[in-house]
């Protein structure tokens, strides 16, 4: 029996210590100074990011700020205790917070040991496969809070500071609320009136960021977003917020659809402007969140007036002619 189980645990041992080495040195080459990171969000990954939100981030480095010759390496070269080769890429977890708090890396980041070449951190979220300096966006579903943290300088091995990282939302964000204003009298009287759906036209999204400068890259064709999380809330005279929020490249003008059951009918409206305060078209700005609020008016019941019934039909498909073909 024992014959049997020691080979397993050997192996069990082996698997363990060749994925600590794959992720992080056993212990920090004594030729080397690891670099500290502290990380602050400014403004408010999947869905909104506040704070207690946990956040994952890719994290590049290059010497000197020079981004032209940077490489990527996703992990140390370590031979003993000397640092052979450093990595360039790391990826970090970290709960936002009301103040800057030190991120655990892996791998972990040094710097060169000449003791002067200065190392510079840059970031982006959520992590990402790195192609140069650019991270791309798994997602494109507007529930993505992409954010860039510029570049910083940790300073020499001799002399190191710690790279406070400072996280900014790239995208707009947008959330709905609703409420109806009733009439006296009005066409609706004694009807449950529900959203059904809200959906943004033409939005795009982040697909990659340049970690060397924060460039993001656009979806190439706009997409009709229906806004997720409505589950038929009933529609009141007092404003609830309704659906997920959604974040999208900020634009000049905001146009959506909108579909409300009212009783056993669907009322629907479609490419309707959002506008501002001052009445005019709703100008989104990156790193803002921008409350949407619908007002559904109900419509009043004139006196003495017939309303105009309609009805529908469809002609189902009438079959046509036969065709043949004989391959020789």
């Amino acid at each position: 029996m024992k014959m049997k189980f020691y080979p397993i645990v050997f192996a069990l041992l082996a698997v363990a210590c060749t994925r600590s080495e794959e992720n992080e040195p056993v212990s920090q080459p004594v030729d080397a100074v690891a670099i500290r990171v502290q990380q602050t969000v400014t403004g408010t990954t999947r869905a909104a990011v506040n704070e207690g939100s946990e956040v994952n981030a890719t994290l590049l480095m290059c010497d000197n700020d020079n981004w032209g010759t940077f490489t990527v390496k996703k992990q140390n070269s370590i031979t003993g205790t000397t640092l052979d080769d450093r990595a360039t890429v790391s990826v970090s977890t970290f709960q936002v917070g009301a103040s800057a708090a030190d991120l655990s890396l892996n791998p972990s980041l040094y710097y060169n040991t000449d003791g002067s070449t200065h190392a510079w951190i840059a970031a982006v979220a959520p992590a990402g496969d790195v192609t140069g300096t650019s991270v791309a966006v798994a997602l494109q579903d507007g529930l993505q809070d992409v954010m860039y943290a510029a570049p910083v300088d940790a300073g020499v091995s001799g002399t190191p500071v710690t790279a406070a990282l400072n996280f900014k939302h790239l995208t707009t964000q947008l959330s709905f609320a609703i409420k109806m204003k009733p009439a006296t009298g009005g066409d609706w009287n004694g009807k449950t009136v529900s959203l059904k759906s809200i959906t943004l036209k033409e939005a795009t999204f982040p697909q990659s960021v340049d970690a060397s400068n924060g460039n993001v890259t656009w979806t190439a064709s706009a997409t009709n977003l229906a806004i997720p999380g409505i589950s038929n809330p009933v529609v009141g005279a007092t404003p609830a917020g309704v659906g997920t929020p959604v974040m999208v490249q900020a634009s000049s003008k905001v146009v959506i659809d909108v579909v409300f059951s009212v009783g056993s009918e669907n009322k629907m409206f479609y490419n309707i402007p959002v506008k501002n305060g001052s009445d005019a078209d709703l100008s989104t700005e990156a790193g803002k969140a921008h409350l949407i609020t619908l007002t559904l008016e109900e419509p009043k019941t004139p006196d003495a007036a017939v309303e105009v019934k309609t009805t529908a039909t469809v002609e189902p498909w009438q079959e046509g002619t036969a065709g043949n073909a004989t391959l020789n």
